[in-house]
C-alpha cells in the first residue's frame, strides 16, 4: 500500500484518477459485507428529522472538522458503520 495525504488523495480523485486499488486495502477498509452503492439521484434520498443531543452534535462537528467533511457526511458514515457492524454480528451468530 502507498501512503498518501488526504489532500493528495482528494486531488487525484478530483482529477478523475482511480485510487481505490492503489491506496485502499479492500480487506480492511470496510467492516461487514459489501453493499451495492445506491445512485445519488434525488429521488433515491429521503429527508428525515433526527433529534440529537447537543454534546453528540458537538462530537460530530469536531469529527467533521478533523476529517474536513460535512457533519451530514460524518453522520452517514457512522450510520453505515453501525449497520455494517450489526450485519457482521448477526452473521457471526449463525
Amino acid at each position: 500500500m502507498n501512503n498518501i495525504s488526504i489532500e493528495e488523495l482528494e486531488q487525484k480523485i478530483e482529477a478523475g484518477e482511480e485510487v481505490i486499488d492503489r491506496y485502499f486495502d479492500a480487506t480492511t477498509t470496510r467492516v461487514g459485507t459489501r453493499r451495492q452503492m445506491s445512485s445519488r439521484r434525488r429521488q433515491d434520498l429521503v429527508t428525515t428529522n433526527l433529534e440529537i443531543p447537543t454534546p453528540m452534535l458537538n462530537e460530530f462537528d469536531q469529527m467533521a472538522n478533523e476529517l474536513k467533511i460535512s457533519r451530514e457526511a460524518v453522520i452517514k458514515m457512522m450510520l453505515r458503520r453501525a449497520l455494517d457492524e450489526h450485519y457482521l454480528a448477526k452473521k457471526s451468530l449463525l
